[in-house]
């Protein structure tokens, strides 16, 4: 429950992001699925094809001379040409000038692609055409020598890139010495191996010689050197992006910690719902909820449908147990057996029915136990009733490094740790700068110049108005919101100490065949306690409550970290795969 709020609300905001998709025929798509382009060669929609051509002398013979391989690349579902010659009764001249055409869209394609990247590269500071260097989202400025590819390794200026890194590089006796981050390198050009002495204290391989895959050199007056190996043992994430021709170095610490400047606001409400398990202490927490459903039913008079949720977990460093129920009214139960008849489109009989509610209500309690070890146990009151025993607990092992992850210290995870989370080394696009939708999308959602604050509280409030300018924004929506809420309010308040509450109303009209739906909801939380309602109204179908309330407290009450004596345990690997 600890990312509640930014699941919630991150939930909300896509509900209407979903568009029609149109797909491309799939590669064995049928050829009568496959509309070729002859019959409509002279057509407008080819004139930038056709002037493309007339502006690249000589390259429609080139492509001309291409069609057919280019045929067998891109259209494997035919067996020949001649079969799609004859199935679209066009004759070789004609399936030449269709295949040109669409080499040449192809050409105008990539050169627009690679348009795009040249101009993102330069807006962050790289040259177009020349090797770079990303440094946590920054391109490294090479001003008198640039990075090159030298057997398929990326070489750079030492100099610059080392200062880039917050060290200083300089020569003595004719090799090249490079401080930085409490390392001390020394370079030889020619030779493939580097001196290694750590400035900030001994660690293993102070003073030795580490082995590299390529030697250093010098060109023009300056030396280069690998820029995987010194990124990498300087502690960097050292990554390639062969479309934009880039070494990327990433320290995700360093990034996330320039992003929570702008998050502080949704920081302190992460930092609020993180639970730490402090050594000798005990917690318990207490579960309370449930749902009612209402089904309209003009004719035969409406149904209600009801579940009842109560549990009890109890928790400390060593071992957590816990006991849950749901309770199904009889209504609910029925209702299910009516579903399961529909679903087989035949009655059940009076057996069937009887075991059937057997079985549902021997799911209606559940009990588990999971140790510091990874070992786990469950039972229900169905597993007594499969094994024909009493108190049967069925053990699993999940593994001792799950287990360390669910009892072991947790840090907050700040919209930072989020960000830096996204970033792939090997794509310059992934990184979290305001090119990347996701950034752009939690800046407009969660940064602190979008809230207001008076009286220690700061409250961000999205509309319907503001709801459609994020999704035009983003280009991720481009038709009328309206079409999708007649109604839209989200308010998000965070008081000093990172309490959180959030109110949301909702309405969508009529589309189509799905019926209009309002929906309500209120959430408060406080660490781990959560109080959280909802009502949803689906127009002339029903209506749907749901409660949850969830509360955390130190206990003297102790875990259990097995089951208890005289029970019978199972192995459920051995009873699911005998």
């Amino acid at each position: 429950m600890k990312k509640l709020t930014a699941v919630l609300l991150s939930l909300v905001l896509a509900l209407s992001l979903a568009a029609t998709a149109f797909a491309a025929p799939a590669p064995d798509a049928a050829p009568e699925d496959i509309i070729p382009i002859s019959g409509i060669l002279d057509d407008a929609l080819w004139a930038g094809e056709r002037a493309y051509l007339d502006a690249h002398p000589g390259l429609e013979e080139r492509l001309r001379g291409s069609a057919y391989d280019y045929f067998a690349q891109e259209y494997p579902y035919y067996d020949s040409p001649e079969e799609y010659m004859e199935y679209w009764e066009m004759t070789e001249e004609e399936f030449l000038d269709e295949m040109v055409l669409e080499q040449t869209w192809d050409l105008i394609k990539a050169e627009g692609q690679q348009n795009q990247m040249d101009a993102l590269k330069e807006a962050l500071g790289g040259v177009p055409g020349q090797i770079g260097v990303m440094l946590n989202g920054e391109y490294v400025q090479f001003p008198d020598a640039a990075p090159e590819v030298t057997g398929g390794r990326t070489m750079v200026p030492v100099r610059p890139i080392v200062e880039a890194l917050g060290g200083q590089a300089g020569m003595e006796d004719g090799k090249v010495i490079c401080e930085a981050d409490g390392v001390r390198l020394t370079f030889t050009p020619g030779v493939s191996e580097v001196l290694t002495e750590y400035t900030g204290g001994e660690l293993p391989g102070d003073g030795q010689m580490f082995p590299m895959d390529c030697a250093p050199y010098i060109k023009g007056g300056r030396t280069y050197v690998p820029v995987r190996f010194l990124g990498e043992i300087l502690g960097y994430e050292v990554g390639w992006d062969g479309a934009y021709q880039t070494a990327q170095l990433v320290n995700r610490e360093a990034v996330a910690a320039k992003y929570d400047e702008k998050f502080t606001i949704m920081n302190r409400a992460q930092a609020n719902q993180t639970f730490t398990l402090e050594e000798g202490k005990n917690y318990r927490a207490d579960l309370s909820g449930g749902v009612t459903v209402t089904a309209f039913d003009t004719l035969h008079g409406d149904k209600t449908y009801k579940a009842d949720l109560t549990g009890k977990a109890l928790i400390n460093t060593q071992a957590a147990n816990g006991a849950y129920s749901v309770k199904l009214s009889d209504s609910t139960v029925e209702g299910l057996l009516e579903l399961i008849e529909a679903g087989n489109y035949t009655a059940l009989t009076e057996e069937e029915k009887a075991a059937l509610r057997s079985t549902i209500h021997g799911l209606e309690e559940l009990e588990f136990i999971v140790n510091r070890n990874g070992l786990m146990w469950v039972r229900a009151p169905l597993l007594d009733e499969l094994m024909e025993e009493d108190n049967v607990w069925y053990g699993l092992d999940l593994g001792a490094e799950l287990a360390q992850a669910m009892f072991g210290e947790t840090e907050a995870a700040t919209m930072g740790t989020v960000l830096a989370a996204l970033i792939d080394v090997d794509s310059v696009e992934s990184f979290p700068t305001a090119v990347s939708p996701m950034a752009q999308l939690l800046y407009e959602l969660y940064g602190d110049d979008q809230f207001t604050t008076a009286g220690g509280v700061s409250t961000r409030t999205i509309g319907l108005e503001e709801l459609a300018a994020l999704y035009e924004g983003m280009g991720i929506y481009t038709g009328d919101v309206s079409d999708d809420f007649t109604e839209f309010e989200l308010t998000v308040k965070v008081d000093q100490s990172g309490r959180v509450t959030m109110a949301l109303c909702m309405e969508t009209p009529r589309q189509y065949d799905a019926p209009a739906m309002r929906i309500t909801m209120d959430t408060t939380q406080s660490g781990r306690n959560v109080r959280l309602t909802m009502d949803c109204h689906v127009s002339n179908v029903a209506k749907v409550n749901l409660t949850l309330n969830q509360t955390w407290n130190t206990t003297t009450e102790v875990p259990e970290d097995q089951p208890p004596e005289g029970s019978t345990v199972v192995d459920a690997g051995t009873t699911l795969n005998p």
